[in-house]
């Protein structure tokens, strides 16, 4: 079993300590089983850093199908999905979509944490950024906490997970020239446009334009990686511009749109 002394032992090993200030992308099942559940995972991270910010994005609940986002390149089904769910407001307090996994939960049910205000795609954070990075200016742009953490200088942690993951590349990807999607979320006061990234699964093959970045450890069964987040968007985003498919899978409709925008 992973102790919380073995998880805060990875992150020093990393080089992280109460000056960084941290994106954290998790899986729980990767430690093969830790001493006291997600928690332990959890409060190594807030006693570990100093800013923790995570993902919290609630599409699952939130999210909502309006025939106004069926616009050419949007990626956006044209009709109303069979099983599409009945959507309910974002609020502070609504839970994050269950393939986030369970550290994200845990953290926003266990500290008195910061919601950026994305209604379909937010951040939470607890620390001492966490205010500047979730604050007022987050309503719209999904990566807009994203690009706050950079500019503090802070680190991207993936932990137990792969690139696939990162939603710092979602950002390199508007930087390149990549426009983010509008969909649409249910408020408190009706339903809202904001914006957000496309798909992830082509982002592995980035790992070897990033390895020179990268700090790596172990704990247990989970594999530690971490990047400055400033020089891990700037590759990310080289890359895109040197080759406009970059990153992107071959299968789905997201990234089909993407191609779509490339001129020929």
């Amino acid at each position: 079993m992973v102790t919380r002394a073995d998880i805060e032992r990875g992150l020093r090993e990393l080089g992280l300590d109460k000056s960084s200030h941290v994106l954290v992308h998790s899986s729980f099942k990767s430690f093969g089983g830790v001493e006291g559940g997600p928690l332990t995972v959890v409060q190594a991270l807030v006693d570990s850093l100093g800013t923790v910010m995570m993902p919290a994005f609630t599409a699952d609940r939130t999210g909502v199908w309006d025939p106004a986002g069926a616009f050419e390149g949007n990626a956006y089904p044209s009709q109303r999905p069979a099983d599409w769910h009945n959507a309910e407001p974002f609020t502070y307090e609504t839970p994050i979509e269950r393939g986030l996994g369970v550290i994200p939960e845990t953290f926003r049910t266990t500290f008195p944490v910061r919601r950026s205000l994305n209604p379909l795609v937010s951040f939470i954070a607890y620390g001492a950024l966490a205010e500047g990075l979730c604050g007022p200016g987050t309503e719209v742009d999904a990566v807009e906490p994203v690009r706050r953490l950079m500019d503090a200088g802070g680190d991207v942690l993936l932990l137990g997970v792969t690139h696939t993951n990162s939603t710092a590349i979602h950002l390199a990807e508007q930087l390149a020239g990549r426009e983010l999607f509008v969909r649409y979320a249910l408020t408190p006061d009706g339903v809202r446009a904001v914006r957000s990234g496309g798909c992830g699964e082509g982002f592995d093959d980035l790992q070897p334009h990033v390895e020179h970045l990268e700090r790596r450890t172990t704990a247990g069964g989970a594999t530690l990686r971490c990047y400055r987040l400033a020089p891990y968007v700037a590759t990310a985003r080289e890359l895109i511009e040197r080759e406009p498919f970059a990153l992107l899978c071959e299968s789905c409709d997201r990234c089909r749109a993407h191609r779509g925008r490339v001129p020929v």
